[in-house]
């Protein structure tokens, strides 16, 4: 596991200050590997709520993660 994603998950990196210290490339890595996380069966304690804060800080940047760009859109026009 990455050290950035084991950082958020074992407590180490604040989830206010700490994220808004990131780059938009590092917080589109760990998006993309929150992701991954709570596409499993049983996903771990907490890691919705670092996904959740990670999509606000790229929304407060205006920036879309690489998740939600990659995803389809299946809305009708």
């Amino acid at each position: 596991m990455n050290a950035l994603l084991t950082s958020c998950l074992e407590g180490e990196l604040d989830p206010v200050e700490g994220l808004a210290k990131l780059s938009v490339a590092e917080l589109n890595f760990l998006a993309d590997a929150l992701f991954r996380l709570l596409d499993v069966g049983k996903p771990e304690f907490g890691v919705k709520s670092w996904y959740d804060a990670v999509l606000d800080e790229l929304a407060a940047r205006g920036v879309r993660s690489a998740v939600e760009r990659s995803a389809v859109d299946v809305s009708s026009d």
